[in-house]
């Protein structure tokens, strides 16, 4: 396939993924003290928030590798958003909002490939623009959440002025 720009992949970093939302690890012991803990476990938390008056929906996406080709982004109008690696790395285009006459675009200035590695996780901001996780090896899990029926009532779709190609930097 065609593209007509090429932009670096980049790990996820406090850097790479800044104003975008909220990164999730799971924690390193001394990176971070439980809050709970007992002889057989410990929790970390609160790692981060979904907000939203509705229930939150959780569910795994199962994803195919393809061609790193982003032709378009997508954009969760009411929602924040959270995808998880569970058993492999994928990468994500990731941008920003501008807005044009009150409506809502990515910014094409600014858009990024973030590689999510096996047990870290992402929580975009609410209407923060991005597409479906592009996966390292043949087939990865992510985990999802947001706003309960998100995936049927509150997906914007926006085609790109430039067709992308991501690529290890």
């Amino acid at each position: 396939m065609k593209y007509d720009k090429v932009i670096a992949i980049e790990d996820l970093s406090e850097e790479s993924f800044k104003d975008l939302g909220v990164i999730l690890r799971i924690p390193v012991e001394g990176e971070m003290e439980p809050i709970i803990q007992s002889s057989f476990f410990k929790h970390y938390g609160p790692l981060g928030f979904i907000e939203c008056q509705d229930p939150t929906e959780l569910g795994i996406t199962t994803f195919k590798k393809r061609e790193f080709i982003v032709e378009e982004l997508e954009q969760h109008a009411q929602t924040h958003e959270m995808l998880f690696a569970i058993d492999g790395d994928f990468v994500m285009p990731v941008a920003p909002i501008v807005y044009e006459n009150g409506v809502a675009y990515p910014d094409e200035t600014k858009i990024k490939a973030i590689r999510v590695k096996q047990g870290e996780g992402v929580i975009f901001k609410q209407g923060y623009w991005h597409y479906a996780p592009f996966p390292i090896k043949d087939v990865s899990s992510v985990l999802v959440g947001f706003k309960k029926g998100t995936a049927v009532n509150d997906i914007t779709m926006c085609k790109l002025k430039t067709v992308l190609l991501m690529e290890a930097g």
